[in-house]
């Protein structure tokens, strides 16, 4: 842990008796905010943050007569050293600890802001599940979602209604009583199409949002803006509300005035609350349903009786898992709890890290994980599944989880008889509890990348290898000039319409499988965009062999379990920190040769040989030197006569005429008169040295890199 006392010593020790201040900005400040000056007056202006697309982790500006050190930390996180009048220039080692030290510091407050959110969120469901009666419980649920989502003004939620066909407004918060009015139908407006499609959305500007409103009617436009103090909506998140498979309603929330922004994470955090508002709905519905049977007929007494029981023990279900979640029990936690409320040996494989739980357990799982994601393709609902073991068959209820498209994991329930109502509902609220502890885990491992990824750019830099050498040991990384390293490089091909959410998952369980089939050797490895980057060290270079086996059997798993194809390139291996760099980008020549080649396959850069020579070559320009040299081949008399297919076997087979008329099929008479032919198109003669060095080279282009005829 770090303290901003513990850096604000640090940089007094260094400023002395210089006159300076400390600002910070985070994402959701419009303004950087004063944490510390000295002396304890205000002496400056607040720094301003310069508007660019990237950002190094530091710069010096100037501004009037201060000079301002402006610290570009992880996620839009701020800090700026504003000195008073002096000429003080820390040195670059200065301001790396001090770059460090404030992103230690931001990624602590991002890491309990993510834990408050959590708890905030769980609270709130529980909240929710406290109450049974409809009017209290719809109104919970908008006020706990603006809980849930700060930056967010106003919360709608609206149930559908068959009999009017439309979006019923039930549960709001911010808004005056002209919302009760605002009732669209399927498709109409935003939360229509939201409900229609039954997917969520995310609008950042005023105009996206008037643009995606344009269907609206004038009653409903009206009712909607004589809701709402402002007419300027600046972004919303909208959500389908779900049971099961059927949508049942619309959760938006809108942001007016509020500073901060909504965010995609804002989005699943709302889609994860939906989730479970869907249940506390259906709880109830069914209270309600109990209550007005009660009433109706008293025969039924002991039913409802039941049902109530039915529904307390989904409740204390509830509570019980989803403390475990806010107790950082971990996957394995509950897991274990889940054996024990079922009294069934349930497991569960979890697609994010390649782990099968609970760990304890010694036997084989029944289903390999390449099987599950075939069972799973395609589908969101449970399946039963026979299978025949020793002689005896053994059935199986397999439960998916899912955030979004992104299939997270299942469980695997052995049945001795069918599962009862609420063993399937202990499943569900299970399954939601998870997704939330899967989707945290998630995060974290997204900042560990990040900062592998940063570390990996000193790396290719070699600035100060001493001191990158021993970071390296943080790693577990060898670095030093008696250690073997080499790069490679795992790239997933990318689509035009392919699921970001789904790549990214990707990215993940491709990093995690070369975590484990290359964990013999010293690694730093993290996945960013499609590409996951391997940085291996290793004693002795015969190891090379073992480390392509490996990554040989990666490349035949994914095929053998994933649509999505992948190619790996591999640099040489060196001696020294100094050409980590030099194999990093032999190892994504190796992967432009791959796609140049349309291959999903594993190279060495060595084995692309000569090649290498035409890798920087534009398609373009390898064309035009074909077109001058073979052109008079690609007529259609050429053609016809096979010209072009005579010279490439006759190269093929070192100019054998024997060789090349019998694979031609043709008297060797033909064949040579054929080759004259060719020497007159060209212009070219094979007896020249220099005119035969100009066939050979666009022949082996025509077959290696071009695919016109």
């Amino acid at each position: 842990m770090i303290t901003f006392e513990e850096i604000q010593y640090d940089i007094e020790k260094k400023l002395k008796d210089i006159s300076y201040q400390i600002w910070i900005l985070e994402p959701h400040d419009h303004h950087p905010e004063l944490v510390y000056s000295e002396p304890k007056e205000k002496l400056f202006q607040p720094p301003s943050l310069p508007m660019k697309n990237t950002y190094p982790k530091y710069e010096m500006s100037y501004q009037a007569n201060q000079t301002i050190i402006t610290f570009f930390c992880s996620e839009d996180h701020f800090a700026f050293i504003c000195l008073h009048d002096c000429d003080f220039i820390p040195s670059e080692d200065q301001l790396e600890h001090w770059h460090l030290a404030f992103s230690l510091f931001f990624t602590q407050r991002i890491t309990k802001a993510r834990e408050r959110e959590l708890k905030t969120l769980v609270e709130g469901i529980h909240s929710i599940t406290s109450s049974l009666d409809l009017d209290i419980l719809l109104t919970k649920i908008s006020a706990s979602a603006l809980a849930v989502i700060p930056p967010a003004d106003c919360c709608l939620f609206q149930l559908y209604e068959d009999k009017k066909g439309r979006l019923i407004p039930k549960g709001t918060v911010g808004f005056n009583d002209h919302i009760q009015w605002f009732q669209p139908r399927i498709g109409e407006s935003i939360t229509g199409k939201v409900f229609e499609a039954g997917t969520s959305r995310l609008f950042y500007s005023t105009e996206e949002i008037y643009k995606e409103m344009s269907n609206i009617s004038e009653e409903n436009s009206f009712h909607l803006f004589a809701a709402i103090a402002s007419r300027s909506i600046n972004s919303l998140i909208s959500v389908p509300v779900k049971m099961g498979e059927k949508r049942i309603g619309v959760m938006t929330v809108y942001q007016f005035n509020r500073q901060g922004r909504l965010t995609e994470r804002h989005l699943h955090l709302l889609t994860g609350f939906a989730d479970q508002a869907a249940i506390a709905i259906y709880n109830a519905e069914l209270y309600s349903e109990m209550k007005m049977r009660l009433k109706e007929v008293t025969e039924l007494s002991e039913q409802l009786q039941i049902k109530n029981e039915f529904l307390l023990k989904r409740d204390q279900i509830h509570v019980t898992l989803t403390q475990l979640s806010l107790q950082n029990g971990g996957v394995e936690t509950i897991i274990l709890e889940l054996n024990r409320m079922l009294e069934k040996e349930v497991s569960f494989m979890n697609f994010l890290e390649m782990e099968f739980y609970p760990r304890s357990k010694k036997t084989s799982p029944p289903f390999g994980m390449d099987e599950i994601e075939k069972i799973f393709s395609g589908k969101c609902h449970p399946v039963y599944v026979d299978l025949a073991e020793q002689n005896m068959r053994k059935s199986y209820y397999l439960y998916p989880i899912r955030s979004g498209s992104v299939f997270l994991g299942c469980f695997i329930v052995p049945l001795g008889s069918s599962l009862s109502p609420l063993e399937k509902i202990t499943l569900e609220q299970a399954s939601s509890v998870l997704a939330l502890e899967l989707v945290k885990k998630r995060t974290l491992t997204e900042v560990y990348y990040k900062k592998t990824h940063e570390f990996f750019n000193d790396l290719l830099k070699n600035n100060q290898p001493e001191l990158l050498i021993a970071k390296g040991k943080e790693f577990g990384l060898n670095l030093s000039s008696s250690s073997f390293i080499t790069v490679s490089l795992l790239e997933i091909a990318i689509y035009h319409d392919q699921d970001l959410q789904t790549l990214e998952v990707n990215i993940h369980r491709l990093a995690t499988k070369a975590k484990r089939r290359l964990a013999a050797f010293g690694m730093l490895v993290f996945g960013f965009h499609n590409k996951v980057t391997l940085l291996l060290s290793m004693k002795d270079p015969s190891q090379i062999t073992e480390m392509s086996q490996s990554l040989q059997l990666i490349l035949e798993e994914w095929k053998n379990s994933n649509e999505t194809p992948i190619r790996i390139g591999i640099g040489n291996l060196y001696e020294g920190v100094e050409h980590i760099l030099k194999s990093y980008d032999e190892a994504n020549k190796a992967l432009t040769y791959l796609e140049s080649k349309s291959q999903s396959t594993l190279m060495h850069f060595k084995e692309i040989g000569i090649n290498q020579l035409f890798l920087n070559q534009q398609p373009h320009e390898i064309q035009r030197f074909l077109h001058e040299i073979l052109s008079p081949l690609w007529t259609e008399k050429a053609i016809n006569s096979e010209l072009e297919k005579t010279l490439l076997i006759y190269l093929e087979t070192n100019r054998s005429a024997v060789d090349t008329a019998d694979k031609l099929h043709i008297h060797i008479n033909t064949l040579y008169h054929r080759i004259k032919k060719i020497e007159e198109l060209l212009n070219l003669r094979f007896d020249n040295p220099n005119d035969f060095l100009k066939i050979q080279l666009a022949c082996h282009l025509k077959v290696t890199f071009s695919t016109q005829s």
